[in-house]
């Protein structure tokens, strides 16, 4: 794990997930490769149901994957008003010191069943996370952690977009992950600004995958709110509400973004799936 401190808490683009380039960055493939040197000693058991799709189709469909509209989409639906509750359930096992684990998810939509895998774990082009560093001023921004825990995101971090207010998440990971729908594996076919398709292996090509465990954002409505009570916009990041004693399971896989913008919300992706499970059981285990 490395780490830089900064003075203060900058705000970012609005890019989610972009990982550098080449292979070894990318983590391309399906098998768990374990941190080298690192002797495990942590495992994070995760149960979590009772999810909730964040999905708004805002116009007439300009794009799609395989029949899943691609554009154009909010992914955010900050005002609530396209929330779905759905049926499904996720389970993962992770060593966050190891950078290792499992993740399984299964779900339901109006598409049919999906699933959702993930072995192998990749840090992201931006930092994975900010913590308070030697003094209240100053934040400790950690790098190239690609299992990251106990840390500050989005918001006015700097760490990803203002998509969301800052909030704690005890568990962020990012990574490929496979998808299939239906049974029948479900595709990535958006090139990075390359021009290539970022993850793809011997089986097919897969998607950028990002789970974070950590407070709620949206109330029981589903209205994620400043301070004042307006629904939230990135240009309120640093007015965001968070309910510190509710936590959820945040899960969703979307494409590397090539640079230009689209009709999408954000508009950095080309597509983002994201659901938000909100019965979650959490067992950490140490030796």
């Amino acid at each position: 794990m490395k780490h830089s401190v900064y003075f203060g808490i900058f705000a970012s683009g609005l890019a989610l997930a972009v990982w550098t380039s080449g292979a070894a960055a990318h983590g391309v493939g399906e098998e768990n490769v374990a941190a080298p040197g690192v002797k495990s000693s942590t495992r994070i058991s995760i149960k979590a149901s009772n999810p909730m799709r964040i999905r708004k189709v805002t116009g007439p469909v300009t794009s799609d994957v395989n029949g899943v509209p691609a554009e154009p989409v909010d992914s955010f639906d900050w005002a609530g008003e396209e929330i779905t509750p759905i049926k499904g359930h996720a389970r993962l096992e992770i060593d966050p010191i190891a950078n290792t684990g499992r993740i399984t998810a299964r779900w339901e939509d109006e598409h049919g069943h999906w699933t959702y895998k993930q072995n192998t774990f990749g840090p992201p082009a931006h930092a994975t996370g900010i913590r308070i560093g030697s003094s209240r001023d100053t934040v400790t921004e950690v790098l190239n952690d690609p299992i990251t825990t106990n840390v500050y995101l989005h918001g006015d971090t700097g760490v990803g977009g203002p998509v969301t207010p800052t909030f704690f998440a005890q568990l962020a990971i990012w990574g490929p992950a496979k998808i299939t729908l239906n049974g029948e594996r479900f595709e990535n076919p958006f090139p990075d600004a390359s021009g290539s398709l970022p993850f793809v292996g011997p089986k097919g090509s897969l998607w950028a995958g990002h789970i974070l465990l950590s407070e709620e954002f949206r109330g029981d409505d589903g209205v994620v709110r400043t301070t004042s009570g307006e629904v939230f916009n990135p240009s309120k990041a640093s007015e965001g509400v968070v309910y510190p004693s509710k936590i959820n399971l945040n899960l969703s896989f979307l494409d590397i973004p090539n640079g230009e913008m689209n009709g999408n919300i954000p508009p950095t992706h080309r597509f983002l799936y994201y659901i938000s499970f909100k019965k979650v059981k959490v067992k950490y285990k140490y030796k």
